[in-house]
Order: structure tokens, then sequence, then C-alpha cells
């Protein structure tokens, strides 16, 4: 009876103890942990709660705003490994325990086709040589430390599949990552040393050479836990170190994070007090960034339409171009072939990761202009 009395006063301490603080705590607007925007609550009307909508949205909201909301997510990763499950919130845990995946979601051959067909009609309406590489998933490359039977991985035909929907207009480069250091354990972005592979085979295709940045690597910091290790909550995972390659002498960087220039660093080193220290390569995301080299080995100016990885390629594109334009569909929808012809492009480069371009709903800005 007393075990009784005590599991029923537990529950009842947990059930509206836990609501109470749900309804007194403030809402969270931005979670630094997962980086990203919490859904905030909607004032149902009479068409969302008809249709369904505004419980959806209320159980998003209920999700992302509960309270201890990180430590809960940390418990049950811990818990689901104790069980021998293998993954967490769409995260796998690496075979080796120190390496995390994302789920990858492949796209269906028409989508593909569709968003490739983009790129082709940006190669049509503009006379500068347009490339285009994919980033292949981390999952293609350290295909050996998932988990067996994974299922929502990169199996490498995505690549391979894009190759072949280019038209003759589009030059296609291969970014054949190797090596045990190309990606960060905890986050989806490749590291500094992937993104200099990526480099001598964007810069060979581009140029018909690269340039060998001098000195060694210099470490930023020892101390980034990427949004992969957010989203699973493996407590256990060590962090990551972040490198620089490149000296920022003489480059000049203007980012337009509103609309309006704001000068800006090849590494924005204040970001390394915080949680997402990757935005400190340019400073994060940002609508179009502005990267200038009077020293560069060419006096081309050089478009890149890209993702977040291209913010660690950057510095090492910078020392052969004279100007390299970084444009963001998600945040800039000027469309790249009137960009071009506004400002004096002399080659477009389209540079997603495999994950980002299957996803992105800004690719049709390619197409038009």
């Amino acid at each position: 009876k007393k075990y009784a009395i005590f599991i029923t006063a537990l529950f009842c301490v947990f059930l509206f103890g836990f609501g109470a603080a749900f309804f007194l705590l403030p809402d969270k607007e931005f979670s630094e942990q997962e980086n990203r925007y919490l859904t905030q609550f909607k004032v149902p009307t009479w068409e969302t709660l008809k249709s369904g909508q505004f419980m959806e949205d209320f159980e998003e909201y209920v999700i992302d705003q509960f309270p201890l909301r990180d430590e809960w997510i940390r418990l049950k990763s811990r818990s689901e490994r104790t069980l021998g499950k293998q993954e967490n919130n769409k995260v796998y845990f690496g075979a080796d325990g120190q390496t995390l995946f994302a789920h990858f979601t492949r796209p269906s051959h028409e989508e593909l086709a569709k968003r490739v067909e983009y790129v082709n009609q940006l190669a049509a309406k503009t006379d500068v040589p347009v490339y285009f590489a994919l980033i292949p998933d981390k999952s293609y490359v350290w295909a050996d430390l998932l988990p067996a039977h994974a299922p929502n991985v990169d199996d490498g035909s995505l690549l391979a599949d894009a190759q072949a929907l280019c038209s003759g207009d589009v030059t296609w480069i291969d970014l054949a990552l190797s090596g045990d250091d190309v990606f960060y354990r905890t986050d989806h972005h490749w590291s500094t040393m992937g993104a200099y592979q990526g480099y001598q085979a964007i810069a060979q295709a581009l140029n018909g050479f690269y340039t060998t940045p001098e000195g060694e690597p210099a470490l930023a910091s020892d101390s980034f836990y990427g949004t992969t290790w957010s989203s699973a909550g493996a407590g256990w995972v060590k962090p990551d170190s972040i490198y620089t390659m490149v000296a920022e002498e003489g480059i000049a960087v203007t980012r337009y994070p509103e609309g309006q220039p704001v000068a800006g660093e090849l590494y924005d080193e204040t970001w390394l007090e915080k949680k997402d220290k990757y935005s400190m390569f340019l400073g994060g995301n940002q609508p179009l960034c502005i990267i200038q080299n009077p020293e560069a080995s060419t006096d081309r100016k050089l478009l890149i339409v890209r993702d977040s990885y291209t913010d660690s390629l950057a510095p090492f594109l910078a020392q052969d171009y004279a100007e390299i334009h970084l444009i963001d569909l998600r945040y800039c929808k000027i469309p790249p072939s009137t960009y071009i012809q506004e400002n004096g492009i002399d080659q477009a480069l389209v540079l997603y990761s495999a994950a980002n371009f299957a996803s992105d709903n800004n690719l049709f800005l390619l197409g038009l202009g």
C-alpha cells in the first residue's frame, strides 16, 4: 500500500509539476543546443481547428517547448543505447561509439531529375561556364562505421544519377572524399580536411591547378559539438576539433545578413564562444557574402550557389579568385543568372551537400532570369 501511494504521488508530481512548468515558463524562440528555431504557439482559427492543423501545430509546440527538453533527449539516447538500439531521434550510433550519422533521405528519380534540370536551365541562361558538384553524405564515405542494415543512408546512387542527368552545358565535378578526418563526427558538415579535398577537385576542374596552403593546420577549437550530436543526445561522444588552414591576411569579407553590407571575416572567432562553432567560418548562414583578394592567383570572379558546407571551403578558393560571390537561395531570392550578368561573374559553381540538394525547396530560382 505504501508503495502504491508513493507511485501515485510520484506520478502526480510528474504530471502536474511538468504541466505547471510548461505553462509558467516562457517559451524559447531558439535552441542553441540544436541550432534551430523552436515551434511557437499558433492561435487557433476555425479553419485550423476544422482541418486538424491546429492539433498538429500544437503537438510540435509542446514537443519543442517541453521543460528540460535537452535533458530528456539525452536520457532517451542513453536508454536506447543501453537497450542495444542503434539510433535515436533519426541519428545512427556509429560502430566506433564516437561517430554519429543523421538519416539520409534519397529523393525519387523524378524529383532528382527536376532539381538537376534547374541547374541545366541556369547553364542555358548564361554565357559563363557552369559547374556542378554534390558533396557525398558522411554515411556514404564512412559506410563501414554504420550499424548493420541501416536503411536511411547514402549509397552513392544520388550522385551517379545527378551526374547522368546533367546537360552538355554543365560540367560535373566528382568529389571523392576519403580518410578518417574528412567529416566531423558530431556534425553533418565536412571538416576542414574534407573541405580541402573538395577544394583540390574543384580548383583543378575550374582552373587546372590548386594552391597548397602554407604552414600546418591551426587548431581553432577542440570542443565542438555539432547538430547531429544535439539531435541524438549522445552525451558519451567526445567533441570534435575545428582547424583553419588558410591565412586571412589581405582578404576582405563583406557580409549581407540583412541586405546591407557589413564587414566580416574568414574566421569569426566570436562564434567559438557559442554552441554553433561551425559558424566561425564566414559568420554562418547569410543571403550573400563577397570575398575579395587582390593578391589572388587570378583576377576572375566566381559565383557559388551554395549551402553551409561552402563556408569552410571558401578560404581555400579565396587564394585563387579576386572575388568570390556566395549566395544562399534560402535567403537570397535573386535568380543566379541575373546576378551573374549584373556583377560580371566569370564562372559559376552550384555546390550542395547531397542531403541539402535533395531537400532545398528554393532550387527553382536557378532556372529563373
